[in-house]
Parts: C-alpha cells; structure tokens; sequence
C-alpha cells in the first residue's frame, strides 16, 4: 500500500471554456493552500471559484453525452444496434492498440489521473467484520455461492482500478429494480397483485443506481471496451436470472440484491479511508452535484424508506463528499431491501416516505366504509343544496350506495 499519487494533471480539454484550468496540487503532488482550504480550486485569467460561495465550478471530467455512450433518438433496434457497433468498434480497435503498444495511452485522462486506488484485502477484511458483527445476510446458500464467485471475479478483473470496479458495479445494481418492477408489472397485468407504492420504491432506487453509474462515467469508469462489454453481457444475463428468482421467490430475489448492497456499502466505505486525503482535493462532477444538492430532490427521498423527506441532505463540495454519499445510499438500499422481504414474507408494506395515509385507510370493514360515503355525500349535498347542480347521493337507504 506505499502508493504516492501522481500529481493531477487533467487536459485543458476536459474542463468548460470559462474555467480553463484545475489548480489540485504543485508539481510534486503537494496540495497547495487554497487546496487544504477548500479540497480544490478552479482558476481562470486570475479569478478562481474555490466552489464554496455563490459561484459554481464547472466539471472538469468527462462528459456523460462523450463518444460512443448512447444513441441520439429513440430508433428501430437493428438501427440502435448498427450504430453502436460502429461506436463500438472504434474503440476496440483504440483499446488494442494501446494494450500491443502501437498506440500510446493518455496518463491525463480520467481514471488514470487521479492516483486512486483499492485494496482488495482491505475490502475482504471489511466485510468479515461486518459479519462479525451480526451484519452477515443470512442467504440461501446457491445465492451465497454466487455472490462469492463474483466476488472473486471482480477482485481479479479490476484489481487496482476502482473506479472501472465501481462502474461494472453500477451497471450491474440497477439490474434488480428493472428485474423486479418488470414481474410487478406482469402481477398486475394478469390481475394477481398490484403494488403501486412498492414499484415506486425501486424506480427511484433505480434512479439513485443510475447517478451513480453517471457519476463513474464521469470519472471515466467505463473507458475501455472490454468493461463495457462484460458489463452489458453481465447485466443484461443478470436481468433474465433476477426474473426467474422473483418469480420463484420474491424474498430469495430481495435477499440476493441485499447481500451486493452490502458488498457495496463495504468497497465504498474502504475505499474512502484508503483515498480520503486525495478525494478531498478533488472537485465533485457536476452530475453529483445536480443529483444531490439541486432540483427536484423528490427521487432522492423516494428510496429511503426510514427517512422522512427531506431529512438527508448532504454536502457535494468534493469528490470524498460524493463517496461518502454513495456509501450511504448503499447502505440505504440494504435497509430497504430487508423491508422488501419483510414484505415478502410478513406482509409489512413497503410504502414510499412521500405516502399520506388517505382517510378511509382505518375502514376494515363494509360497514365502516359504507358510513364514511354516507358522510362525504352528505357534505357534497348540503355544498349543492337542494336545487344546486350536485348529484343527489342516496343516504336514505342504507341498502343503496353509493349512488340513488
């Protein structure tokens, strides 16, 4: 673990047309004053926005809209297909060269130039105390063998490369909450079950899954193609599994999503005591900042059921801060995650923390119900008024209701 971080240096580039310039670190790598200050600091023709006033500093990573990402326009599948083979195959062709030598690979360009790094033991050894603990998830033991086999692959396919490790991970976790409100939309097509708050519940942990992989794509986590290519084959594999497991078995489903948020919550607590230092003196992209600190934050809320909205709002001023965030978030999953199978075996309703309990969620019975319709119709009536233009509800007969 004796690791010096290269001095960060990223390509004029890479930042906006204002702020031309990251000022991180002196040339051997030692942070600078306005850096211990406030963890980083932009400059431009004099002027700098240490991102702690008024002023907002633009992203100095890559844009999410880069290269090959995504399509412009919704389009037949063969024409998406054929276009992302052409994007696809540039890049394949680059990641070659590069690895043969031919081609020359750029140190400046994100992940590369930010002198992160994770251990893996470290990691391992974080998850046995957890367990230890009394934090271990009690799973069946295929999704146990599973969950260790991936686990091995990913200690050897991304060793000392976090941020790729990060990304795989990501395009992988946002799998389950498709996986899952596919099979609730199925239940409910076929009229078996209808759980509207629950399918909300995982699309905004979806959308909290996909701000994650945004932000590792700024960070340049999925650069090369052969991440890319083992991420959507995995995904799209891990899909169709996920759908078999649910169908089967919505708790062993939840279970098995449970222990990769906890694996999670460990690979992203040791990597931010590994780089704590160096985090700090990077600036957060601009996609973590819009997510956690600006807009609509009613998604965010959304998906921390033992939270009441708007109770968490956390700080975005550096890179450690948006670690430190997706740590929690985790750990947030994983708590909603064994309210989901609290749900599946006892019944507990997973609700989302927007819910407002409607006035008639105490009538159990026909009885009760029926004298809360009599009361709201007899209050729409008295509004009307005898020759008002109001429908005139049947309160005369208690045999009659609703209507007369």
């Amino acid at each position: 673990l004796a690791f010096t971080p290269p001095p960060l240096r990223l390509r004029p580039h890479l930042a906006s047309s204002r702020l031309a310039r990251l000022t991180m670190a002196d040339e051997h790598g030692v942070a600078t004053d306005s850096t211990k200050r406030s963890g980083f600091r932009f400059s431009s023709g004099g002027a700098s926005s240490d991102g702690l006033g008024d002023s907002k500093p633009s992203s100095p990573y890559l844009p999410i809209s880069e290269g090959y990402l995504d399509g412009d326009k919704p389009d037949a599948a063969w024409a998406l297909a054929a276009t992302n083979f052409v994007k696809q195959g540039r890049t394949i062709l680059s990641q070659i060269g590069e690895t043969v030598g031919l081609l020359p690979g750029d140190p400046l360009r994100p992940p590369a130039c930010l002198g992160l790094s994770l251990s893996n033991e470290a990691v391992k050894e974080a998850e046995r105390r957890r367990e230890a603990a009394g934090g271990s998830v009690d799973a069946h033991p295929v999704s146990r063998t599973l969950y260790d086999v991936g686990c091995l692959l990913l200690d050897n396919l991304f060793d000392q490369r976090p941020i790729q490790r990060f990304w795989f991970l990501e395009i992988i976790a946002r799998i389950p909450y498709f996986s899952y409100v596919s099979m609730l939309h199925l239940y409910e097509s076929f009229g078996w079950w209808r759980g509207p708050e629950l399918r909300k519940v995982h699309n905004a942990e979806e959308w909290n899954e996909l701000h994650h992989l945004l932000i590792m794509e700024a960070l340049g986590g999925n650069a090369q193609w052969s991440d890319r290519f083992l991420g959507y084959h995995v995904a799209f594999s891990y899909y169709w599994f996920l759908i078999g497991v649910y169908l089967c078995s919505p708790r062993i489903a939840y279970q098995f999503m449970e222990l990769l948020e906890a694996h999670a919550v460990d690979t992203y607590s040791t990597f931010v005591k590994e780089n704590r230092e160096r985090l700090s003196q990077l600036p957060p992209p601009a996609v973590a900042r819009s997510y956690y600190t600006e807009g609509d934050l009613y998604y965010f809320d959304d998906f921390q059921v033992d939270r009441k909205p708007g109770s968490r709002r956390p700080a975005c001023d550096s890179l450690l801060d948006v670690f430190e965030n997706i740590a929690i978030d985790e750990g947030e999953h994983v708590k909603t995650m064994r309210a989901c199978q609290d749900y599946a075996v006892l019944g507990k309703v997973v609700v989302s923390p927007h819910a407002v309990n409607s006035d008639t969620s105490s009538a159990t019975s026909d009885e009760e119900r029926r004298a809360l319709w009599k009361q709201w119709a007899e209050e729409v009536n008295q509004l009307g008024g005898a020759a008002g233009p109001w429908v005139s509800f049947g309160a005369e007969s208690s045999e009659e209701w609703p209507l007369k």
